[in-house]
């Protein structure tokens, strides 16, 4: 029964992970299969991950270009699994960016150009939420507990 109780708190302490995010491409580069892959799947301001799956040559790059005419540029580290490589990247204005993916290092690769459009920053509240519903669990085991207590005597 304890159990029951201190599981809302636990998970509440545990940091979650970020979802696999969102597939924007998909094809043949260098003769073998590739796909694109964005996190987080509602991109905002601040860091993107761009994540290449498949082959690619060491000045492999991405080029991130906003409507108003900003540019970023990143290149691809190694990631955990075989043929995934990724990429960070730092959008610091709300729009639409136009992404130019080179995973050969000769140029931007024409089939390999996609869109991602960024939203505003998230509100600070949503940091906080979850202090500000920490209360939750602990109020559910003092509730559980008292109750507890009087249905024993």
């Amino acid at each position: 029964m304890s159990l029951l109780f201190t599981m809302p708190l636990w998970l509440a302490t545990v940091p979650a992970d970020a979802d696999g995010g969102v597939v924007v491409w998909t094809g043949l580069r260098l003769d073998r299969p590739s796909a694109v892959i964005v996190s987080p799947p509602a991109p905002r301001i601040g860091e993107i991950e761009i994540a290449w799956v498949g082959a690619r040559r060491p000045e492999a790059s991405i080029t991130a270009r906003h409507v108003d005419g900003v540019e970023v540029l990143a290149g691809f580290e190694p990631a955990l699994l075989a043929d995934e490589h990724r990429a960070l990247l730092d959008l610091a204005i709300p729009g639409t960016w136009s992404m130019r993916l080179d995973p050969d290092g000769e140029g931007p690769a024409l089939p390999v150009r996609f869109e991602v459009v960024g939203g505003d920053a998230a509100p600070p509240w949503r940091s906080l939420w979850p202090a500000i519903f920490a209360w939750v669990p602990l109020a559910a085991i003092g509730l559980g507990a008292a109750w507890r207590r009087t249905s024993v005597r």
